[in-house]
């Protein structure tokens, strides 16, 4: 990865910070529900191929995809949010 993964953290803080209409807080939102997503998957990945979780493999297997499925989802949600937003933003001006 080229890009630190801090950079592109900071820019969308930076920006968020700012006085620009987007994103604003249904991206910052967004944002949140997708790192939770990770965290969730992320924990599942940590579960797989225990002895103790064995016997759960296929709901793991299953929580995990969907996990991902829903941060992939959130992380559209951030430029749909801004989508949206914009233009109602440029009629209040």
């Amino acid at each position: 990865m080229t890009v630190k993964l801090s950079q592109l953290c900071s820019e969308f803080t930076a920006l968020l910070a700012s006085d620009a209409p987007v994103p604003g807080g249904g991206g910052a939102a967004a944002l949140c529900g997708a790192l939770a997503s990770a965290l969730c998957s992320m924990a599942g990945e940590l579960s797989l191929g225990k002895k103790s979780t064995a016997a759960y493999t296929d709901e793991l297997l299953s929580l995990n995809n969907a996990a991902r499925e829903k941060a992939q989802r959130f992380l559209s949600l951030i430029d749909a949010d801004a989508a949206a937003f914009e233009p109602l933003s440029r009629a209040y001006s």
